[in-house]
């Protein structure tokens, strides 16, 4: 089972941003101007906090990271932000088809906004997982709208392996692929699927396939 770093380290890439204008034809330029100022006058932001990793592939050594947590990033944002007239918002509810959604917002007093939405299943993770999971996806999307560095760059680690095999949510299960106990079975699902049920479960393939190689090369 991923823990809850691995669960929302990329989950932020899967986000949908949109860009909405006010009554007024120049509000988005206003929210841009008042966003790029605010940005300008943000505070460092100390990475104070350090992240536990277990790569999904067990041969690979854990690593650590250091990062801000929710708390630091808003303290050094919220200001800057206030001072030109924008707010900084996130809503967190259940899908009725199950999971999670994340709806971020940074509007402007024009009624301009900058709105990103993120859904995640919550897959085999347990509750706790799950909502800490929740947790860190809600400060990696506040870090990336606002462009700030919440975390230090793995590409720093003296693990050159660091970040590797991650998975961002847990994919969509397909049954008769968690059932399968050899690659060639694996294989053999897949293949038989519609266009749409390959996209649809390319990522739990791609874990199982992971899975069965480490199995296989145990054996």
């Amino acid at each position: 089972m991923n823990s809850p770093e691995q669960f929302a380290t990329q989950a932020v890439q899967q986000m949908d941003v949109n860009l909405i204008s006010g009554p007024a034809p120049e509000s988005l330029g206003q929210l841009f101007e008042a966003l790029a100022t605010a940005q300008g006058e943000f505070q460092p932001i100390a990475k104070s906090r350090t992240a536990y990793v277990q790569p999904e592939d067990p041969r690979k050594a854990p690593y650590t990271f250091d990062y801000a947590d929710m708390e630091e990033i808003r303290s050094k944002t919220t200001p800057a932000l206030s001072r030109h007239a924008l707010a900084l918002m996130q809503i967190v509810s259940d899908k009725p088809e199950g999971g999670t959604h994340i709806r971020t917002i940074i509007a402007h007093k024009s009624a301009a906004r900058i709105e990103s939405s993120l859904s995640l299943v919550r897959g085999d993770a347990d509750l706790k997982s799950f909502g800490a999971s929740i947790t860190i996806l809600r400060r990696y999307i506040v870090a990336a709208m606002l462009n700030v560095a919440g975390e230090a760059d793995l590409d720093d680690s003296p693990d050159p392996d660091a970040g590797v095999g991650l998975s961002p949510v847990a994919p969509e299960v397909h049954t008769g692929m968690r059932d399968a106990t050899t690659i060639s079975e694996l294989s053999k699902l897949m293949g038989g699927l519609e266009k749409s049920e390959k996209a649809k479960y390319h990522d739990y393939f791609n874990q199982r396939m992971q899975e069965l190689r480490v199995a296989q090369e145990a054996a």
